[in-house]
């Protein structure tokens, strides 16, 4: 007999509750601060990003930014820049602006607080802003924040107050920033890595080591763990971060780098799971199946120039400096000795930089070396007769540098028979040398602080009291001063564009390349962003950190 199977009010609720189990998605998983992982991510104790690095003497990065190794994610500034480099929030929940662009005022998040558990203020702020900008600190940025009211007298010892600083906490949650003129780039500045805020508290009670061990104190999704000298620097979730740009890994391991080794071995065993690429090594790579997979490359926004010493001496001749501009191959330079690691670089914004006119511009230092010849000719050294001996000298570079400079050098003993050396120089007598304007002729890199035109061309370019190279040009001045204030766009970046054209025009540097950054990465390291360019980078200093996982 066939058995009648009759559905109760009880068992219909019981069978729709099963459906209902059975086609819902994944029961969420959150990590030790809360953030919900991703459906295919590994359990947290899996969780542990690893990567080669400088080993940091310290992590006060606002007045010691050459020391922290690369180690620039353990402070939350006030905005923060995101994968595409958009500012977004960071301590300061919003902010806003005077119609003039010259009074910004910054809202802090609430229930923000320090690993130690204090809360992060506007004070902090205040305190550590103040503190960069006081001579007595020797913040080597200080002068990134001029537009500042106040700051360049200060910084200077113009005056010795500190309340002439436009930095004023209103109160605990407000702080208002002041500029000298319009400052439409303003949240780039306070995104840009140096404007972090310090723990008063801390520096009061170890001085200048605050930042040099395990003891110091952070504010960002990440705290330290374990440092161990020589060795490596662990950081874990701190549980006090409540801000938007909570991690997904539960440990970071900054692996110290050994003289030498470029962590290309480390990495084929899997105690690395992201390592930068020598371009010596790329041969090996790109005959590695496995490792090729495994190859990206990403264009971190740079340039790569020559500059001269040009207010006297042989590179104060503008024909001279053209000679040498105009006799660089910088296809064949990209294309065969830096294996298509490098983009050529007829301008200083890079391609995909705001502001960029390369197109418009290119022709200006093109490859020519009849004309080179030429003007090596009216400037007084037909055939490089006369022409004294000199280096290319570099700050302690990188190898692929390194090699685009010995190609130069055989590019201009080809083309205009003048003898090139090239001198790889420890880093503090170049930066010495280079203070004093005491360089004749350098390869040096640029890489970009904000992305905003007047970093690459106001903060490098203007002779501001004492700019970076001893170049100069009243025009140029003029229109990166104007261009700064100016708070329409479209104004703004033709004014730009004029300047760059002045610059490129009269040789202040011969641009040269863009690097690219070649990276190995681990398929199981996930969460990678392509920006609006459609690639995928490692920027430690923005929001990319805080979007990786491991996935299983």
């Amino acid at each position: 007999m066939r058995r009648i199977f009759k559905l109760t009010p009880a068992l219909t609720i019981a069978l729709v509750a099963l459906l209902s189990y059975q086609n819902a998605p994944e029961a969420q998983i959150r990590n030790a601060v809360g953030k919900v992982m991703p459906a295919d991510a590994a359990p947290a104790d899996q969780q542990i990003f690893r990567f080669l690095n400088d080993e940091p003497t310290n992590l006060d990065i606002g007045v010691a930014i050459y020391e922290v190794g690369g180690i620039v994610f353990l402070f939350e500034r006030l905005t923060m820049l995101n994968h595409n480099n958009q500012v977004i929030p960071g301590a300061a929940s919003s902010w806003s602006s005077s119609d003039d662009m010259t009074r910004w005022t910054f809202h802090m998040r609430p229930g923000a607080r320090w690993s130690d558990g204090r809360a992060v203020t506007a004070h902090d702020f205040e305190y550590s802003y103040k503190r960069m900008f006081d001579p007595a600190t020797a913040s080597g940025y200080a002068f990134f924040y001029h537009d500042i009211k106040g700051v360049r007298a200060y910084n200077t010892g113009q005056t010795n107050d500190p309340n002439t600083v436009g930095v004023r906490a209103v109160d605990d949650m407000t702080l208002v920033i002041e500029t000298e003129g319009p400052c439409p780039y303003l949240p780039m500045i306070t995104a840009f890595f140096t404007s972090i805020p310090v723990p008063e508290w801390q520096v009061n009670k170890y001085g200048v080591k605050w930042a040099t061990d395990e003891n110091g104190v952070s504010n960002s999704s990440y705290k330290i763990k374990t440092w161990r000298l020589g060795e490596h620097l662990t950081f874990e979730l701190d549980p006090y971060y409540n801000g938007p740009l909570k991690g997904y890994l539960s440990e970071i391991r900054s692996i110290f780098k050994n003289r030498g080794n470029t962590g290309l071995l480390a990495y084929e065993n899997n105690e690395l799971d992201l390592v930068h690429v020598d371009v010596r090594d790329l041969s090996r790579i790109e005959r590695d199946p496995r490792l090729h997979a495994e190859l990206h490359k990403y264009m971190d926004f740079n340039a790569l120039y020559l500059f001269f010493k040009t207010r006297e001496g042989l590179f104060s001749d503008l024909k001279v400096r053209q000679a040498i501009s105009h006799a660089i191959d910088r296809e064949a330079l990209c294309s065969v000795v830096l294996r298509g690691t490098a983009l050529p670089a007829y301008t200083m914004l890079p391609p995909g930089f705001p502001g960029y006119s390369g197109e418009r511009l290119k022709d200006i230092q093109r490859f020519d070396p009849a004309r080179a010849k030429r003007l090596l000719a009216e400037a007084g050294y037909p055939n490089g007769r006369g022409f004294p001996s000199v280096d290319i000298q570099l700050r302690n570079d990188l190898p692929h540098r390194l090699m685009a400079a010995e190609a130069m050098a055989g590019m201009l003993k080809e083309h205009l028979n003048i003898t090139v050396g090239v001198q790889n120089m420890e880093p503090r007598v170049y930066s010495d040398a280079m203070a004093k304007y005491d360089i004749p002729l350098s390869l040096i890199p640029f890489q970009y602080d904000f992305p905003d035109p007047h970093n690459l061309l106001g903060m490098v370019w203007h002779t501001q009291p004492a700019g970076r190279h001893d170049w100069t040009n009243a025009e140029f001045d003029r229109l990166i001063e104007t261009a700064a204030r100016e708070v329409d766009e479209v104004k703004r970046n033709e004014m730009y564009h004029q300047a760059e054209r002045i610059l490129i025009e009269d040789v202040g540097g011969a641009f040269v390349f863009h690097d690219y950054v070649l990276q190995l990465r681990k398929p199981w390291l996930a969460g990678w962003k392509n920006d609006n360019t459609g690639q995928a980078p490692f920027f430690i200093d923005n929001s990319t950190i805080t979007d990786l996982y491991v996935k299983r």
